[in-house]
């Protein structure tokens, strides 16, 4: 879930109801997705029915799910008739983590949909949904429509898909903004009285400081988002440098005594 700090993933049930299940790090656990299909009340007219699963790769936590994990969603989507959705906003960030091919972390693991993000990733608006089950895509374009999700000129958001994809270039610009991530979180998870939240395996890294280190930071024009329990999520780009987390990691120095 995007606004969630405790850590969860989406399952839409019905087009009627969203179900936000916990996990460690912003996952879905299998265990858990299992218990809450058997609690369902699958078959029962007058209650809302499982339909779809959604995970967030790389989660809302910046943590990738193994493939290993995806294969075991997956398993239990198709086991209970449900279809599996993969939301892809850091899909290049995760690709670049497990160091795998696209279709292993998708089709390969049972994954029906794919949102496709390159906007987090240096591209203006661009998007894509990839359906990797032949059956939906009808439906899905009406859907679409009614939502009034078109562009008048499909060329602008094709022209940049087509030049993120050629010759590895969304996996490079992923690539730089994990190592600049991995870089940040080793030297704040070092640093006296700072703690990370959760492992930083994509370009997102959360950390817990003293209150007044925050308040300097924001002070000091470091721009981030704030979580409640004193933490801040502090994000990595792809055309980031190291010199500028080399001063933002001097800058951390310098609040925090």
């Amino acid at each position: 879930m995007r606004s969630s700090l405790r850590g969860a993933t989406e399952a839409f049930s019905g087009g009627a109801k969203l179900i936000a299940l916990p996990g460690a790090n912003g996952k879905l656990e299998p265990p858990t997705l299992a218990a809450t299909l058997r609690q369902s009340e699958r078959g029962i007219r007058n209650r809302p029915q499982p339909d779809v699963v959604s995970i967030t790769q790389a989660s809302e936590y910046g943590t990738v799910y193994a493939l290993e994990e995806i294969a075991a969603i997956g398993a239990l989507a198709r086991d209970a008739g449900i279809r599996f959705h993969m939301d892809g906003a850091r899909f290049a960030n995760a690709l670049v983590t497990l160091g795998c091919s696209a279709s292993e972390m998708t089709w390969r693991s049972g994954v029906n949909i794919l949102s496709f993000g390159a906007t987090k990733n240096g591209a203006m608006g661009a998007e894509a949904i990839v359906v990797f089950n032949q059956e939906l895509v009808e439906p899905l374009s009406y859907r679409l429509r009614r939502a009034g999700q078109t562009w008048s000129k499909m060329r602008f958001p094709a022209a940049q898909l087509i030049a993120y994809v050629e010759n590895g270039l969304f996996l490079r610009l992923a690539a730089h903004a994990n190592e600049l991530a991995s870089q940040l979180g080793r030297e704040l998870a070092a640093m006296p009285g700072l703690r990370l939240i959760a492992p930083v395996e994509a370009n997102l890294v959360f950390v817990a400081m003293p209150e007044p280190a925050i308040e300097a930071l924001a002070a000091a024009g470091v721009r981030f988002a704030r979580r409640r329990g004193g933490v801040i999520r502090l994000v990595t780009r792809f055309d980031g440098t190291k010199g500028e987390v080399d001063q933002l990691i001097a800058l951390v120095r310098r609040v925090t005594g």
